[in-house]
């Protein structure tokens, strides 16, 4: 076990300030002291505020009746000109909140999620030697694990430590503007690296494509890889040799080796491991701030598609 690494939150009072005036007040009061510790507010129409402190979720007695839940969704949309995105998402400039809906079959919103994004520095920090060690071989990380276990954060985190050797070698393929905020202006915590604002997931292989034709870059970083149109575009660009840091559709690595969708990633085919991975090595986030690094991912592959539990190449750490 490596030793914990201290862990900072460097979110300025106006990035929280920000998010706290998209609510109308009596939310406001119920929300603003807490909110450097709530991860995710939940908005559905006609039922109770809901708020997710990690995995603790708690419903106040405040009803979002249509007028109130109105209110909520024309306030989230302030200062955005093109209001919500095709994917559903809009972001607020500045931060790295993520704010996001359902809708009916009028279009009309039902639900809103508003996740709270920290510029947190130090969730990857015991990783360092992990990552260092991939910009060196040129190769590419896999990072894996289910929802709200912080794997965006994380990635965010490697990107820093990446830009750091990298500058603006380092391209972010940033599909929902999560990575580096809801703003053409990039939030600060990318550090140096360069990034490609996708805006529709429906066109993330294509710029991935054209990342790599057309902007020369020594690594590429992105999140939610495997389940758009991606996949085929990536495999394709492989031979040019440009590795890529990014996290897998799936909650752990045997739900990611056995998706059929991802074989192509993971170098599978007919079920049986015949290419090598696109990814040299893995990052299972295990939960917030506790990782399970393998080192070598192609023979944890071979473990899994065995049914076997991979031993060797294994190590955990741990932030503080």
């Amino acid at each position: 076990m490596v030793k914990p690494f201290p862990v900072t939150d460097l979110t300025t009072p106006a990035e929280y300030a920000a998010v706290q005036e998209r609510f109308p007040e009596e939310l406001r009061r119920i929300i603003a002291p807490n909110l450097v510790e709530i991860d995710e507010i939940i908005l559905d129409l006609n039922q109770p505020l809901s708020v997710r402190f990690g995995g603790l979720r708690i419903d106040y007695p405040l009803v979002l009746d249509p007028v109130l839940f109105g209110r909520i969704d024309t306030e989230m949309q302030s200062g955005v000109t093109k209001g919500w995105r095709a994917d559903g998402r809009i972001g607020i400039p500045g931060t790295l909140h993520r704010i996001s809906r359902e809708t009916n079959l009028q279009g009309a919103s039902v639900m809103i999620t508003v996740r709270i994004g920290r510029a947190l520095i130090g969730v990857a920090e015991p990783l360092r030697e992990v990552i260092q060690d991939a910009i060196d071989r040129g190769v590419g990380i896999a990072i894996i694990g289910p929802p709200f276990v912080g794997k965006t954060t994380l990635l965010r985190d490697i990107a820093r430590i990446m830009a750091e050797r990298l500058g603006r070698g380092l391209i972010i393929m940033d599909t929902s503007n999560e990575i580096g905020g809801d703003s053409d202006l990039a939030h600060w915590i990318i550090g140096k690296a360069r990034r490609v604002i996708i805006g529709d997931p429906q066109l993330q292989g294509g710029k991935y494509a054209r990342a790599i034709a057309n902007a020369a870059p020594q690594a590429l970083l992105g999140d939610e890889l495997g389940y758009r149109n991606d996949i085929p575009i990536i495999v394709e660009n492989a031979p040019r040799g440009v590795p890529i840091t990014a996290t897998l559709h799936g909650r752990d690595m045997v739900r990611v080796v056995k998706s059929q969708k991802l074989w192509p990633l993971l170098g599978i085919r007919d079920g049986r491991k015949l290419d090598p991975s696109t990814f040299a090595i893995a990052i299972e986030v295990l939960d917030r701030g506790h990782y399970r690094v393998h080192t070598d991912f192609d023979r944890s592959i071979e473990a899994l598609l065995d049914n076997a539990t991979p031993t060797e190449g294994l190590h955990e750490v741990r932030v503080a």
